[in-house]
């Protein structure tokens, strides 16, 4: 099973984090389940091998569509997939989304929506489109085009709130969002309701997002293996440990430990280039 993701060309790299190609070479001999943790970012995700569903707080169990557009998911979430894994997908910055498409971010949070349902039936010829690319590189660039002509039609998709925003992104979360708001010379209330629009969550429960997600991803580039859990606390500005294990079993549901070890095991079946 590999992953790999795929940068952006430089003018869309304000929106878009990167690409991913997810696929296993064979079909999956039983149901294969992966926990994921919320990460900060919404994406576009086109899938073509079997149907998979995912389990999340506002849902026991939604089957996914075979293309679909997801916001922020606000608490771990499990995807449960079965016969064999092939899609691809566009992960974007936190408001990517809603300045590329002018999507309200707060209707997709913990979400799959069909992606036709969101922008129109032509998304099904860009599907097949991608789906009949004989490689990983070029259903990338296909995905790339569609979005350089989107960006191409827009004015001014960037604003004061995809800076704040990516900026959240950039300080792992460790950031003081009042002080970011008198640093911006905006209205606390006209900026708190754009980035719900933009963003899909409030300001500060999106950094309280982000300093989880920086938390999990090193726990993956350390293949879950944990050496010095005090620096990893400190490095994520948790102001000691006992907090820091309340917010992590909050959005997870278990306490790091626990995490870490059970999610020992994914490290086998995924690789990444």
């Amino acid at each position: 099973m590999l992953y790999r993701k795929f940068k952006p060309a430089l003018s869309l790299q304000p929106f878009v984090e990167c690409y991913y190609r997810w696929d296993s070479e064979q079909r999956l001999t039983e149901t294969f389940r992966v926990e994921s943790p919320p990460s900060g970012y919404g994406s576009i995700v086109l899938n073509y091998g079997g149907a998979y569903s995912i389990q999340n707080p506002k849902h026991p169990v939604l089957a996914v569509p075979s293309a679909f557009i997801t916001g922020q998911a606000t608490h771990s979430y499990q995807l449960t997939l079965q016969d064999r894994i092939d899609m691809v997908g566009v992960v974007f910055k936190p408001a990517g989304l809603n300045s590329l498409f002018g999507l309200p971010m707060y209707e997709f949070s913990d979400e799959r929506v069909a992606l036709s349902d969101v922008l129109g039936n032509n998304m099904q010829e860009l599907y097949d489109r991608i789906g009949e690319a004989s490689d990983a590189a070029t259903r990338i660039a296909l995905l790339e085009q569609f979005l350089l002509d989107r960006l191409s039609r827009l004015k001014s998709p960037f604003n004061r709130t995809d800076y704040a925003a990516n900026l959240i992104i950039e300080k792992r979360g460790i950031i003081n969002i009042n002080e970011l708001i008198d640093d911006l010379y905006i209205c606390r209330r006209q900026f708190e309701r754009q980035f719900l629009q933009k963003v899909g969550v409030s300001a500060k429960y999106y950094a309280r997002i982000r300093r989880i997600g920086y938390i999990l991803g090193e726990f993956v580039a350390n293949r879950w293996h944990v050496t010095d859990w005090h620096e990893l606390i400190y490095r994520a500005g948790y102001y000691d440990q006992s907090h820091f294990i309340k917010e992590f079993t909050g959005f997870t549901g278990k306490r790091p430990t626990v995490y870490a070890r059970q999610n020992i095991e994914l490290a086998k079946y995924l690789s990444e280039q």
